[in-house]
Formats: C-alpha cells, structure tokens, sequence
C-alpha cells in the first residue's frame, strides 16, 4: 500500500506520512504500507507512486487508487499519463463541498486540454455559422451540392 501526498503549508506532517500512521493503526502491517511524501500535486503523486511500483519489480501489479469522488476522473488522466495501470475508487464527499469540487475538477479539465476544446468550439463555430447562411439562403445547399458535383466530374 502506498500512501501518497506531500506537505501543504499549514500541514504539521506530510499526508502520505498521516496516511500511513493511520494505516498501520488501523491493522495494516508497517511492512505493507509505504509512505510516498514529495509529491505535492496529483500528478506528481501518480509519478511517483509509479516509480515506487516499478521500484519493487512486482510483474502485473494490480494497481488501484483511492481519491475523492469527483477527483476520480482527473486522476484517471493522471496515472494514464505516467503509463500508470490503474483504477480509481472515489470515497463519498459531503454534498455541500460537491458543487465547488466538481466546478474545480471541470475547469481542471478543461485547461488540461485546451487546445481540444479550442478546436472544438471553432468547429462548432463553423457549423453553426454554416447553418445560419443556409438559413438566410435556402437555394444554397442545392447551389452547394451543384458545384460539389462538377467538381467531382472534373476530376
């Protein structure tokens, strides 16, 4: 088992650290539980559980990890991202928290990818704007597929 997460600035101890004490209070064998302790973002935690995985050079190993319920998809993208074989399991979050949280990891997501996204809205830009001229001009379409079609024949 390994417990990973660094030190925020009002921490007294690092949160792989806490997880693993309470790990091994709660019965699991301090030989079973490594605590991970640098990483301070998620995919740094992913990054370097990883190493630790290949570290103990386990063939197949059967990786989950355990985050927040609205964390999950994220960190999915995370660990796929280190080459990390992993599934996700997400602990319950208080419902006041939900509507942030999830706002959070959306905004997350987006920026991760948005060049994606970017794309994407100018495609439907287009379309769009497409749809509004064939609107404005209903005989374009049949003008559209007239020159389509001698443009075929040309070839």
């Amino acid at each position: 088992m390994i417990l990973s997460g660094g030190q925020g600035g009002d921490e007294t101890v690092p949160e792989g650290e806490a997880m693993r004490k309470y790990a091994v209070a709660h019965g699991i064998d301090p030989n079973d539980a490594i605590a991970e302790f640098e990483s301070k973002t998620t995919l740094q935690n992913m990054r370097f559980s990883k190493k630790i995985i290949d570290s103990l050079k386990i063939e197949k190993p059967k990786t989950i990890f355990v985050t927040n319920n609205y964390h999950t998809f994220r960190a999915a993208m995370f660990a796929k991202a280190v080459g990390l074989k992993a599934s996700g399991v997400g602990s319950r979050t208080a419902r006041f928290f939900l509507p942030n949280a999830v706002m959070r990891e959306y905004i997350a997501v987006v920026n991760r990818q948005r060049k994606w996204h970017a794309i994407m809205i100018v495609i439907l830009f287009l379309i769009a704007f497409l749809f509004s001229l064939l609107e404005a001009h209903p005989g374009a379409i049949a003008h559209l597929m007239q020159g389509f079609q001698n443009f075929l024949n040309n070839l």
